[in-house]
């Protein structure tokens, strides 16, 4: 279950001079911050196995045999927004900037269910919770991992972002959001490939070889 929200706002222009031929010869440093969040981990435990299978039909996670009756979800979420500055190139012209970039590439709403005809307390309820619990230590530590490299990422892509020229410091919101956007549209296929990183890890959970080994631990000699 993966959602992703732009945010086109927070556009402050601070205004300096300088000499310039035109807007492409000035050079592009924005700040760029980046914060990031694991969520916080709740169960839910009131669905019965037949329910979880559907869930997870519908968000193709299907699980099998014992680990049918457990499931772990979580949105990903990235958030951009963009604060310019007007810099002054003459008396009619202005070039637009970014001064500073707002990211957000995190976790929220992670969520683990547990079918509630699993006996609490026993060694099939341990085993499945244990499963999924592992299943949300893989999505922490994939996109921890990640994080360093997107801000690099980030970084080196905002230098590229071309300044916008203008005759006047009013209405401008528009062109800042163009730029938003185009930016956006820049970092999406590192938000999917981060997506795509996560989502093969937890292959390396759900497979035959696995589920046949955790299945093991509640059999009785």
């Amino acid at each position: 279950m993966k959602k992703i929200f732009f945010i086109l706002t927070n556009l402050i222009f601070l205004s300096r001079s300088v000499f310039a031929a035109d807007c492409s010869s000035l050079q592009i440093t924005p700040e760029i911050e980046l914060t990031s969040s694991f969520g916080k981990l709740t169960g839910i435990y009131d669905k019965n196995k037949e329910e979880i299978s559907a869930l997870a039909e519908q968000l193709n996670s299907i699980e099998h045999g014992l680990f049918a009756s457990g499931l772990s979800t979580v949105n990903i979420d990235f958030d951009v927004s963009l604060e310019a500055e007007a810099v002054k190139v003459d008396e009619k012209t202005y070039c637009i900037i970014p001064a500073k970039i707002k990211l957000f590439l995190g976790l929220t709403n992670p969520t683990i269910y547990l079918s509630k005809e699993l006996q609490a307390g026993s060694c099939e309820y341990n085993v499945v919770l244990y499963h999924e619990q592992v299943h949300h230590q893989i999505n922490v530590a994939t996109l921890e991992y990640y994080l360093p490299l997107f801000k690099d990422a980030a970084e080196k892509l905002s230098k590229k972002i071309p300044p916008m020229k203008t005759g006047t410091l009013d209405n401008n919101k528009e062109k800042i959001s163009q730029m938003t956007v185009e930016f956006n549209q820049k970092l999406l296929p590192l938000v999917n490939y981060i997506k795509k990183e996560i989502i093969k890890q937890q292959q390396r959970l759900d497979n035959p070889q696995n589920y046949k080994f955790e299945s093991k631990l509640c059999q009785k000699n």
